[in-house]
């Protein structure tokens, strides 16, 4: 009879813990929430959160895809994921290409905006590369049009963003943007002359430039910045 006892008591804890599990609330995954900047730009996490985390990065520079290879997965998962850390994206622009890929990267309403950067900075090393002659020449073309059809041919990228959806006529539609082109170019001067980037990545926390570039080095200015806020 003891043992029985003993028995129905665990039994009866046991329920009365999984009683309350499942009534605890699931706590909010802000990685899926995307909002504009009032600059603008796509801003990832909770809109409200008490870190701001802005990072200046081009398509082209190969120091950014390391950045997201290294760091991209953890920095969702570990700051933007719970709502601690809000990140702000913003283009800058080194060179043509990285004005066809940022028009790519703008594809599809903001909610898809993320994905395509993770896509096009992870696998930068697939489709990176200085052109042919005969591929210098196309993009050179004066038509806007053609100049940008032409180097995302070259560099894979049609079949790349097939991948998440897209179809051709609806890339060539994002490339045909010459506007939003020109708004990005604005803000890369913008960032040069008024926030001081002189290269990239190049990050601001809370408004202020941070020296770290790296995603080692980073990572520990974010965890000490959420000691004070978190």
């Amino acid at each position: 009879m003891r043992w029985r006892g003993l028995f129905s008591g665990i039994l009866a804890l046991a329920a009365a813990v999984l009683l309350i599990g499942a009534s605890r609330p699931k706590e909010k995954d802000w990685s899926a929430t995307v909002t504009l900047s009032k600059e603008g730009f796509h801003v990832r996490g909770n809109p409200n959160a008490a870190i701001r985390l802005v990072e200046y990065a081009s398509f082209s520079c190969p120091h950014c895809g390391i950045f997201e290879m290294q760091g991209g997965d953890e920095l969702v998962e570990r700051f933007i994921k719970p709502g601690s850390v809000a990140y702000e994206f913003r283009p800058f622009f080194l060179n043509e290409i990285d004005k066809t890929v940022s028009l790519i990267a703008y594809c599809g309403p903001p909610a898809k905006f993320f994905g395509n950067t993770t896509l096009l900075l992870k696998r930068q090393h697939e489709w990176l590369r200085s052109p042919n002659r005969a591929q210098a020449e196309r993009w050179s073309d004066p038509d806007w049009n053609k100049r940008v059809r032409a180097m995302t041919e070259d560099l894979g990228l049609y079949a790349m963003l097939a991948q998440r959806g897209f179809k051709r006529a609806e890339i060539d539609k994002c490339l045909a943007d010459e506007a939003l082109a020109g708004d990005l170019e604005k803000s890369t001067e913008d960032a040069y002359y008024k926030d001081g980037v002189r290269g990239t990545p190049a990050f601001q926390l809370n408004g202020l430039p941070v020296q770290a570039n790296t995603w080692p080095a980073l990572r520990e200015v974010l965890a000490a910045t959420m000691k004070g806020f978190v």
